[in-house]
């Protein structure tokens, strides 16, 4: 279902490597009925953590009741708001995600049996577990660990939620994947295909690669090979292209002492001015801010 434009939630620019925000929400003095979710739909997922309360949130017009230690999940794309439902505050976490955040940079047959048909719509995860279900309890604390290192950043705190994320869909799929994914997993015949393509791309970042010619490199027709490509890695080509360039880039600036302009020819960014604008939006900062905290450091 397609849902109006002026309705879709403008997601804040976030690091393309870890595309994952925790959004505290607190009600106080709420009354019951008070919105305490605007009505919105984005392209990411959402998980609402309730922590305190009482709240109805409607999901795809669909009514739930949520209390405390409650946990609803939201697919991608679907409309959903928020209501108090007491007098009481009301306090719950809402975890924003892309699907990217859990994607393979290379395929892999077990991740597409097990996790990617929850990633591309094929299943769906339950809209509700309840905090008295004794399912809801490993999810539930995955969640809050992953809230707790959002909020407190300590060193490689990406690197836990990241993890957390993946054992959170590996435990999601067994317990609620359906047996038909799993005796009849989706046909892998594009994966091996692409590994190649993947491996040309990273040993020659610095020469231009069209859609066309990488199509014919694993023998598909353009809409064909864009379309299994987004499938296989949560990207599209193009934005995967730059993710690399730019996490080349970034490694450069921190271990070289080569100029921006060296470094942006060195991974095929010719103009360095492109460079920069390229490197702002996959890093929410300039080239040139790596270098400053280094000096001082």
């Amino acid at each position: 279902m397609t849902y109006p434009q002026d309705l879709r939630e403008k997601t804040p620019l976030w690091d393309s490597n870890y595309p994952i925000r925790f959004y505290r929400n607190r009600s106080r003095m709420a009354k019951k009925d008070d919105t305490i979710l605007n009505l919105h739909w984005h392209e990411h997922f959402e998980i609402i953590d309730m922590r305190a309360g009482k709240a109805q949130f409607h999901i795809d017009s669909r009514p739930y009741e949520a209390s405390a230690g409650d946990l609803l999940f939201v697919p991608a794309g679907a409309l959903h708001v928020g209501y108090n439902a007491s007098d009481e505050d009301v306090e719950f976490v809402a975890v924003v995600f892309n699907a990217s955040l859990l994607r393979m940079l290379h395929p892999d047959p077990v991740f597409e049996r097990y996790m990617l048909p929850f990633l591309d719509g094929r299943a769906q995860l339950p809209a509700k577990l309840s905090a008295s279900d004794e399912l809801g309890a490993p999810f539930r604390r995955l969640i809050r660990e992953s809230t707790d290192e959002f909020e407190q950043q300590a060193a490689a705190y990406e690197l836990v939620i990241k993890h957390n994320f993946h054992l959170l869909f590996a435990l999601l799929s067994r317990q609620f994947l359906p047996e038909k994914f799993v005796d009849k997993p989706a046909p892998l015949r594009h994966s091996e295909s692409f590994k190649p393509l993947i491996q040309h791309i990273e040993a020659h970042l610095a020469e231009p690669l069209s859609v066309e010619q990488a199509a014919r490199m694993v023998n598909l027709n353009p809409y064909h090979f864009c379309k299994t490509f987004k499938k296989l890695t949560g990207r599209t080509f193009v934005d995967f292209v730059n993710w690399l360039r730019i996490n080349e880039a970034d490694r450069l600036l921190r271990e070289t002492e080569w100029t921006v302009t060296e470094i942006a020819e060195r991974i095929g960014c010719g103009n360095a001015n492109y460079f920069t604008k390229l490197y702002k939006k996959y890093k929410s900062y300039p080239p040139s801010e790596v270098r400053r905290r280094l000096l001082s450091t």
